[in-house]
């Protein structure tokens, strides 16, 4: 387990020093280690119309106003756009408050829409996150919601264990946009199309769980209370393995599919690159969820933002999460790297001895061992740098840090309420090196020294290797 340290007495009093001024400003800049890396990080409110970016200072150096309210994610694109996330009027068919949107916008760095894409009706909306592909299409994850007499007859879900809203099944949207506004759904998929279940064999998707660890017990977290089973609150893409990656709260596991099916192919069985269709190619996280192992084997708790480590990154190909519950201690987060067991056509071979994915354990984790240091229980995120440093936004608390590979906090900032407001949401931030793409043509832009040529080898070391 890492922790924070502090490398000095007075390190520790500046530090405290630094947490009580921030109780009594709107935000404060509560660490700043030398070695911390130079860059922007983007804050974004839940339930604001503002973004802005600061610099390692805490300083604003750029804000973007919106007409919408942000529901969840805000990304500074690689184009320079602004990408948002926002909330619709109310829809009493869906959770106020948890992720439900309704409106994407896409923001020039004046703020003025570049795009904007908008479904809120009685039995969809998007949610959560949303994430610009290499071809220009979006993912978008959304919420298709089944009525109750709908999902027993036709899905087999158990009558007696629904509400009157039925059940909110996960979909996943690639929508090719049109400027300015609209955009065509060019490729779908319904986790609705790959569940099963083994409460009777007379219902529609009977099995045996274990025997189909490639599709999703419908009934894992069943509650007549609530439509919304799976609650998926991430999504990524990985354009050299053509997959998608989703986080999947309440099974406390990630989902790997195939995106290079059809969207008739991803509503069954078999087909695209990996020959299965929509099921899922690898699971991980919790094999409890589909009987493949016991409550005490669970690796994720409730996690957010399940990403792959770009190419060229440290960790590159491992996935990396935010988990908001550990298992041993419920009441603290974590930051785990795992690494998938793929193979060289992209498929995730299962361990021969137990029948389950690997890995047994993480590659990489960051933890605190003070109690509530570090602990949110919903929302947030993680991000490497290309410093092998990780980039973390604790979003229940309000607070963005950096950590290096050996768990120091090197940067520490909170974001506060005005008038004094403990609290401020924020569900994900991000960082971006001041010679990101996305700031080209901006103040904020730096470009990259020119690469040095290598020092000329000493003649006596040249002769040496040549003897």
């Amino acid at each position: 387990m890492f922790s924070p340290k502090l490398n000095s007495f007075a390190a520790k009093i500046s530090f405290l020093a630094f947490l009580f001024s921030a109780c009594a400003s709107a935000q404060a800049l509560l660490w700043n280690d030398p070695r911390a890396t130079d860059g922007y990080r983007l804050i974004s409110r839940l339930n604001s119309n503002t973004s802005r970016l600061i610099d390692r200072e805490g300083t604003t150096v750029h804000e973007w106003k919106s007409d919408y309210l942000l529901a969840s994610v805000a990304v500074l694109q690689e184009d320079g756009t602004l990408l948002r996330n926002c909330l619709m009027p109310d829809n009493t068919n869906f959770i106020k408050s948890a992720g439900g949107s309704g409106h994407i916008e896409v923001l020039d760095w004046e703020g003025r829409p570049v795009w904007t894409f908008e479904l809120n009706t009685d039995f969809e909306i998007p949610h959560h996150d949303v994430q610009r592909m290499p071809n220009g299409n979006y993912l978008i994850l959304s919420w298709n919601r089944v009525p109750p007499a709908e999902a027993a007859s036709r899905l087999g879900v158990d009558p007696n264990a629904m509400g009157g809203r039925g059940v909110l099944f996960e979909r996943i949207l690639e929508v090719r946009p049109n400027y300015p506004s609209g955009g065509e759904i060019v490729w779908e998929w319904n986790v609705a199309d790959h569940i099963v279940q083994d409460r009777n064999p007379d219902w529609p998707n009977y099995g045996e769980l274990y025997s189909h660890p490639q599709l999703v017990n419908v009934h894992f977290n069943a509650l007549a209370t609530s439509p919304d089973w799976f609650h998926a609150n991430a999504i990524d893409y990985n354009a050299q393995l053509d997959q998608i990656v989703i986080s999947v709260r309440n099974y406390s596991e990630v989902w790997v599919i195939d995106h290079s099916t059809t969207s008739a192919e991803a509503a069954g069985h078999s087909g695209g690159r990996s020959g299965k269709g929509g099921d899922l190619l690898y699971r991980w996280g919790n094999p409890y969820a589909w009987a493949g192992g016991y409550d005490y084997d669970t690796k994720l708790g409730s996690q957010h933002n399940a990403q792959w480590i770009r190419p060229g990154l440290p960790g590159a190909g491992d996935i990396l999460v935010f988990v908001n519950n550990e298992y041993n201690r419920p009441t603290e987060s974590a930051v785990v790297e795992f690494t998938p067991p793929i193979d060289e056509n992209g498929a995730y071979p299962m361990n021969t001895e137990d029948g389950t994915w690997g890995p047994k354990g993480y590659s990489w984790f960051y933890s605190s061992p003070i109690e509530g240091e570090f602990f949110s229980d919903f929302i947030s995120g993680a991000q490497r740098l290309p410093n092998g440093n990780t980039f973390i936004c604790s979003g229940a608390q309000g607070n963005i840090f950096e950590v290096n590979p050996e768990g120091e906090v090197l940067w520490k900032f909170a974001e506060r309420g005005e008038n004094e407001a403990p609290v401020v949401w924020l569900f994900r931030s991000g960082f971006y090196a001041p010679d990101y793409s996305g700031l080209i043509g901006t103040p904020l832009y730096q470009a990259p020294p020119p690469p040095t040529e290598p020092a000329p080898e000493p003649e006596s070391a040249a002769k040496a290797v040549k003897r």
